[in-house]
């Protein structure tokens, strides 16, 4: 995902998601060949090769076939749901995605709208200098952010960078520079002066001409909303345009924000996609901490979107323990992508196998490595995982603590919807560097003891009805 134009990018952070596939001119015998191999390598799936009718159409991940090597059996789907795990009643438990978990204490999501980096407003923050780079939710091809008041901060904070904001502020100027001009005048200021400030009124006035011709009102449809349409031009290809479509939704202590992007060709693309996104706005609700919904969807901090459980997702996102701020766990799920697949294995080498920097690193930290973990396999929920990570002792004014960074993954199948991919990594952060904390992350084994809680309870949340695929067969 990428912004496009620098003087749009400089005002908005405007994303869109799509994916392409780009196909070279080939012979008819070419094409023929191809056709034949696709059939024999995907016999065993697929029937639809060669005169048949009733092919078996694979699932479709933004746009691109996911064609597994084989598909999964009842068994093996059945896993996800972890069947030998007991929840207990008296355990808090949070939703993220189409997973849920255990927690067993407060938890914090990062919230925060990081004002002076308004171009990352997809990606949240803990505070000022405690973030996970990369957080993300999508929901199909919406991504969303939510945004509460923090460290003084207030989420209203968010409006002032909407196009009818900066329209209303330039506007605010204009007034308060005509007045400045009148006073120079009555001081008999000189023309070169009076002209400085009217060549600013111009070029103020010009910019509010092009936005309005950018930006376009939107009502969502909902109470305690606004938004706006805009289009993006992708790779300077004007075929390749898409319809932006964003949404604030103010509910209680958080600030919703959508964000759709999708394919138009004529106008009647962007009144569909006007259409569909406030349809699904319409089914949009808030969440409480801990609450778990029983129908299929997908959950994310504070909110949740019912669906029919098919949706493309694709879920980054970090929390903390509130009795140990210094600690993130990221978790990440989604439908596993054709051209995503995770490489849970060599991610869990590539944690265990990790360095302390080095001693004159500008964070002033000096580590050594006290324990190597893994690459092992692992159980989350009912599947296996692979596991790495390292661990470290730091010192740094006097004091002793614990780093450390552990990767938990499992790659999911390529093909199903009920079969995602679920990564968790917990990592403590540099508190030379996050200065904003007041306290050194846990030791090593405590915070390990969290993390067992996360990834043995890891699993599809429980629906009624139940996807079809957790049907016996």
């Amino acid at each position: 995902m990428e912004d496009d134009g620098a003087e749009m990018k400089n005002k908005f952070d405007v994303h869109f998601v799509g994916s392409k596939i780009l196909f070279s001119r080939r012979s008819l015998s070419d094409v023929r060949i191809f056709h034949l191999i696709l059939c024999a390598l995907f016999l065993s799936i697929f029937s639809g090769c060669g005169d048949k009718k009733e092919a078996i159409v694979p699932m479709q991940v933004d746009g691109e076939a996911a064609i597994p090597s084989r598909l999964p059996t009842s068994a093996e789907i059945i896993e996800i749901t972890a069947p030998r795990f007991k929840p207990s009643v008296s355990v808090k438990s949070e939703c993220l995605g189409r997973l849920v978990f255990e927690v067993g204490k407060e938890i914090h999501w990062p919230v925060y709208y990081r004002s002076d980096h308004p171009t990352n407003l997809f990606n949240r923050s803990f505070g000022k200098q405690v973030a996970a780079p990369g957080d993300i939710m999508r929901f199909g091809s919406t991504n969303i952010a939510v945004i509460g008041s923090v460290e003084g901060v207030k989420k209203e904070e968010i409006f002032e960078s909407t196009p009818a904001a900066m329209e209303a502020h330039l506007l605010n100027r204009i007034a308060s520079t005509r007045s400045y001009i009148a006073e120079l005048k009555a001081k008999k200021a000189s023309a070169l002066e009076v002209a400085e400030e009217e060549r600013w009124i111009r070029g103020w006035q010009k910019t509010i001409k092009e936005d309005r011709d950018i930006f376009e009102g939107y009502d969502p449809g909902v109470p305690a909303s606004q938004g706006y349409w805009t289009s993006v031009i992708e790779g300077n290809d004007e075929t390749n345009r898409y319809s932006v479509l964003r949404a604030y939704l103010t509910r209680g202590e958080h600030i919703y924000i959508f964000e759709s992007a999708v394919p138009m060709k004529t106008l009647s693309d962007k009144e569909k996609h006007k259409r569909d996104f406030s349809q699904m706005l319409k089914t949009f609700r808030t969440r409480a901490p801990n609450e778990i919904p029983s129908e299929p969807g997908v959950c994310f901090p504070f909110g949740f979107i019912p669906d029919g459980g098919r949706t493309v997702v694709e879920f980054k996102q970090s929390l903390r323990f509130a009795d140990a701020p210094a600690v993130l766990y990221t978790i990440e799920t989604g439908t596993v992508h054709p051209r995503r697949l995770k490489t849970t294995l060599f991610m869990a080498a590539a944690h265990s196998s990790m360095n302390p920097p080095p001693a004159d690193d500008e964070s002033g930290v000096k580590a050594v490595v006290t324990q190597r973990i893994g690459p092992h396999s692992i159980p989350m929920g009912g599947v296996k995982a692979m596991q790495g990570g390292v661990v470290m002792k730091a010192e740094a004014g006097g004091k002793k603590y614990d780093v450390y960074n552990v990767y938990s993954g499992y790659s999911g199948w390529l093909g199903t919807a009920v079969l995602p991919y679920m990564l968790v990594e917990m990592h403590s952060v540099n508190m030379q560097r996050a200065t904003e904390l007041k306290e050194f992350p846990p030791p090593f084994a405590q915070s390990k003891e969290s993390l067992d809680v996360i990834l043995k309870s890891m699993r599809w949340r429980p629906t009624n009805p139940p996807m079809s695929e957790f049907e016996k067969k």
